[in-house]
């Protein structure tokens, strides 16, 4: 494999590990030491799935920008200095530690989604045609493998740190961890090179942009299907993250052993996905792979405190199954229905509305949630059914794209 191809397989080894480590259980135990309630850590903890609705206006920027590799290296450099200091908060007295730690999360975690189709374009643009067809199940089985390594010795510091009453020192820790992932992350990006950008006339106004992708019918029925689920998965994954810490009561320990049995399971599980592609499809992979999340789905439905020791593990690998292929398959069918010279307008309008989607679900997932709380706990069951439907609609759409080239 050449330097280049590699170089970036070992940016998002150590950056994406660091960033994807701090989301879900690890951000809505934060919240928890904080003492947010639970519709409002479940807004934070879907912040990572929301805030896409900013790629829209990175993209834009990104295409009018004269020296993209200078765009490409603030972008990335800030949010992954600002990432460790949401956990440095707690070094502050809890009544201005959990704003602080809003603040340095919600702008970490909006500069990378800004930064996001740039990022993209960039390392589609300098790998394309350069690599075998299974670069990208390779690059997503090792970050796999990465990441768990990396969220073990998360979840284990975090667990440790719980058990002896030191939470503080336990979140202190983590954010050395990050830190020292996230310097080892800027030594790569400086080595990349400067992205391959075609010859193109003065950009078009961002308004005639805009709508290149919307008058895009294939594009736009990827844009659609991928809409509807992140909608729907606001309802499934997002409130998995805060249902297992804050209804289920769950350790971190027992987190931490079974997303890591799930996590295995996917990185083994990739490679196989991207040889069924070869056969049947991404787009019909991506389909398959969102009517798995549909059963994931009705079976959190089912989990209660009292039968979550044995479903919980259940939950963990089939869950992280699907996951194997449904984000190269959105992927690689965003490249089959998109022009390569306007490539990142249309990662971006993709993004601005599956952002706003995930937002719009995260922000009827919580109403749903502050409703329910008054009722026993196993109401919040019935939240599950909500990402049900929507992921089975998501599925049948998927399915029913016109495009054959992914």
């Amino acid at each position: 494999m050449e330097k280049t191809p590699r170089d970036f397989i070992f940016d998002n080894l150590l950056s994406m590990s660091a960033y994807w480590a701090c989301t879900g259980a690890i951000i809505a135990s934060l919240t928890a030491y904080y003492g947010f309630s639970l519709a409002l850590s479940n807004v934070v903890t879907g912040l990572s799935g929301t805030l896409p609705i900013l790629q829209l206006a990175g993209g834009l920027a990104y295409e009018r920008t004269t020296r993209p590799l200078r765009f490409l290296r603030l972008c990335n450099g800030t949010w992954r200095v600002l990432l460790p200091l949401v956990f440095f908060s707690v070094l502050l007295p809890r009544t201005a530690g959990a704003p602080l730690m809003v603040v340095c999360y919600v702008l970490a975690i909006g500069i990378y989604q800004f930064a996001c189709p740039s990022q993209t374009d960039w390392l589609v643009s300098s790998v394309e045609g350069r690599v075998r067809g299974d670069y990208y199940s390779v690059r997503e089985m090792f970050f796999m493998l990465t990441y768990t390594g990396v969220f073990c010795a998360v979840s284990l510091i975090i667990d440790r740190a719980a058990r002896h009453g030191a939470q503080q020192t336990g979140f202190l820790a983590v954010g050395v961890l990050e830190t020292m992932l996230l310097a080892a992350s800027l030594t790569v990006l400086l080595r990349l090179p400067a992205p391959e950008r075609p010859e193109k006339e003065e950009p078009a106004p961002a308004a005639t942009a805009l709508l290149e992708p919307l008058r895009n019918r294939r594009f736009r029925r990827v844009m659609l299907t991928n809409m509807v689920w992140s909608l729907s998965g606001m309802f499934i994954g997002g409130f998995a993250a805060v249902y297992q810490i804050q209804v289920l009561e769950l350790t971190f320990f027992e987190i931490m052993v079974w997303v890591t049995a799930g996590n295995l399971c996917r990185s083994l599980c990739t490679p196989l996905m991207a040889r069924l592609a070869a056969r049947i499809g991404w787009k019909n992979v991506t389909a398959l792979t969102i009517a798995m999340m549909a059963c994931v789905a009705a079976l959190w439905a089912a989990a209660t405190r009292q039968n979550a020791a044995y479903l919980f593990p259940v939950l963990s690998i089939l869950g992280a199954v699907p996951y194997a292929g449904m984000g190269v398959g959105f992927l690689k069918m965003q490249v089959a229905t998109s022009p390569s010279a306007t490539r990142s307008i249309y990662f971006s309008v993709n993004s601005l509305f599956n952002g706003a989607s995930a937002l719009l679900g995260s922000v009827l997932c919580s109403a749903l949630i502050g409703v329910l709380e008054a009722y026993p706990p196993h109401a919040l069951r019935c939240i599950f059914f909500v990402g049900l439907a929507g992921a089975l609609a998501a599925a049948v759409m998927a399915a029913r794209i016109p495009c054959r080239e992914a």
